[in-house]
């Protein structure tokens, strides 16, 4: 055991306990800077009409082009 004085037991728990309480201070801190996800848009029902495929984009586009033939259709509907 290492042989410590009254003060210097004293000093070492008051420099423990105020790094205890400066690491919470930090953690809490950067806690509110943390990257938080964007909310992703509702996605848009499209249909073909040349070939009937149905397919969502999540662009707030007016037309957008099939994923099977490339026409280019309108918005059905959106959620």
């Amino acid at each position: 055991m290492i042989p410590l004085a009254l003060p210097d037991w004293l000093a070492l728990f008051l420099i423990a306990n105020l790094a205890l309480i400066f690491a919470a201070t930090l953690y809490y801190f950067m806690r509110r800077f943390r990257w938080t996800p964007r909310p992703r848009a509702a996605p848009y029902v499209f249909r073909c009409s040349v070939c009937g495929h149905v397919y969502l984009d999540r662009r707030n586009v007016p037309m957008a082009a099939c994923g099977q033939c490339g026409n280019m259709n309108e918005c059905v509907k959106s959620f």
